[in-house]
């Protein structure tokens, strides 16, 4: 079953066409969902999500055109917050009613799409978002951090070391121009690119705080930040959505 629904309509006008979309999937398991809270603007997170999604037969949610530059609207959905536009540029993130509206709406198909109830945790959550993540070298140079950064809800160190010995030997399927480094958050406070250490960034901690990875929303939830190189090379996509949903599925096995 597939549903559809119109962002609020108290929202601006410009806004009315933007969408979450929800499919139950036909998996016998309950509770299992693949979402891209930003498509449209992480560039092919909605095509990776469905990807997975299709393999496993896992509910899927995917919410299109909520940040826009050109249009001047920026609401992050799996949270309550959005950027309000003022004189040529975006505000920092707060809290609004409208935002509040549109994680509303995006928190409900999470649930529908899970098929659990209204008011029920969900019982596992995987994220799908996209960076384009540049940092500044000593030399003054600026390296393009090529990797997958994974926030994580609801795992034990033991099996996030476990998780991410399994994307080490999973990614030796993808031919080597194509692979790129698992940092994790509880485990890589920093890591190692191109020789040189990186902070990881990507914890997801507004989520975490007030948004869809609250412990009030999912048992265990994973939040995946893909670079550029994974999500915009064909080839690439292809062979990290088959990854990203063996890896997913063995998972939530744990």
């Amino acid at each position: 079953m597939v549903g559809t629904a119109l962002a609020p309509l108290l929202l601006p006008p410009i806004l009315l066409f933007l969408t979450v979309d929800y499919d139950r999937g036909s998996t016998a398991e309950r509770g299992k969902v693949v979402a891209a809270p930003h498509d449209g603007y992480d560039e092919f997170s909605g095509t990776i999500a469905k990807g997975i999604a299709s393999r496993l037969s896992w509910g899927h949610v995917e919410a299109t055109g909520f940040r826009s530059y050109p249009l001047r609207h920026w609401f992050d959905v799996n949270r309550p917050t959005e950027r309000p536009w003022r004189n040529g540029g975006f505000l920092d993130a707060r809290v609004t009613s409208d935002g509040e509206r549109v994680h509303g709406e995006y928190l409900r198909k999470l649930r529908l799409a899970a098929r659990v109830s209204s008011t029920a945790k969900i019982p596992f959550l995987v994220e799908i978002h996209g960076h384009d993540r540049h940092v500044s070298t000593s030399h003054g140079s600026q390296v393009q951090i090529d990797a997958i950064e994974l926030a994580t809800r609801g795992f034990t160190l033991t099996e996030l070391r476990r998780l991410k010995r399994r994307y080490e030997t999973l990614v030796q399927d993808v031919p080597s121009r194509y692979r790129v480094t698992l940092a994790v958050d509880r485990l890589d406070r920093t890591y190692v690119l191109e020789n040189w250490r990186v902070p990881f960034y990507f914890y997801a901690n507004g989520a975490k705080r007030t948004g869809s990875l609250q412990d009030d929303h999912v048992d265990h939830a994973l939040h995946f930040e893909l670079p550029a190189s994974v999500r915009e090379n064909y080839t690439a996509r292809t062979y990290y959505t088959r990854l990203l949903a063996k890896l997913v599925d063995e998972v939530s096995g744990y």
